[in-house]
This record gives C-alpha cells, structure tokens and sequence, in this order.
C-alpha cells in the first residue's frame, strides 16, 4: 500500500532529521578544548617530511637505534653461547654421575628390532611376531 503524501511528509521528516543531528553536534562540540585533545587524539596518522628538509637528525638517529640493535643481537648471542655451554656442563655432570651410580638403568633395550613410531606394524603386516 502506498502512503502517498503521508510518505512525503515522513521521507521529509526524515531528511531534516539526517541534517540536524550532524549540525547541532558541530554546535555542541566546537569548541578549542575539544579540537585539541581531537587532534592530539588522532595523530597517529602521520606524514612523512618534506623532502627539503634536513634529514641529518632523522639518519643520525636511525643509526644510533640500528647500532643499539646489533649490540642488543651481540650481547643476546654472548648469552645464548653461555647458557649453552652450561647446559652442556649439566649434562655432562648428569650423564658421568648416573654411569656411576647405576650403570644399566634408564638405557634403551637395543635388541628389539622394532624401531621408530610405527615399529609394531612390521610384524602385523606379516602376519605376526617372527
């Protein structure tokens, strides 16, 4: 069924509606306080200089942060040759302190002939233990 003027009225209704909220809202919200914490707020977006500009600063800093890196990269692999080594050193002493004290214990047994994960499906694909 069609609304004929009635239709009209409400699309214009409508209409004044969609213009007002947008307007008042500038009205309400213009004020200098408001625009700076905005424009504070969303300077995430930012522009990259002018090329005429003196980037000396700019280089002289990135390089400063890429030589903090490599001597951050240096010190973690001094570290990591560190903790290396003493987990060598552990091993070594836990490796000599058990052939001490049981020599036998905790070994694999070397005859079986069923090897790796699926070593149980040899004998079952022949039809049985041999």
């Amino acid at each position: 069924m069609v609304l004929g003027r009635a239709g009209m009225k409400l699309e214009a209704q409508k209409f004044a509606v969609y213009l007002s909220i947008p307007i008042m809202a500038s009205l309400a919200f213009n004020e200098p306080s408001v625009q700076k914490w905005a424009a504070d707020y969303f300077q995430f977006m930012k522009y990259p200089s002018n090329p005429k500009t003196n980037l000396m600063k700019e280089f002289e800093q990135l390089q400063r942060e890429r030589e903090e890196e490599i001597e951050e990269e240096r010190r973690m692999q001094e570290k990591r040759i560190k903790g290396r080594e003493e987990y060598l050193a552990q091993m070594k002493l836990l490796n000599s302190s058990r052939d001490e004290n049981a020599p036998g214990i905790n070994t694999i047994d070397s005859t079986s002939n069923k090897s790796g994960w699926f070593g149980w499906m040899r004998g079952w694909r022949r039809g049985g233990e041999s």
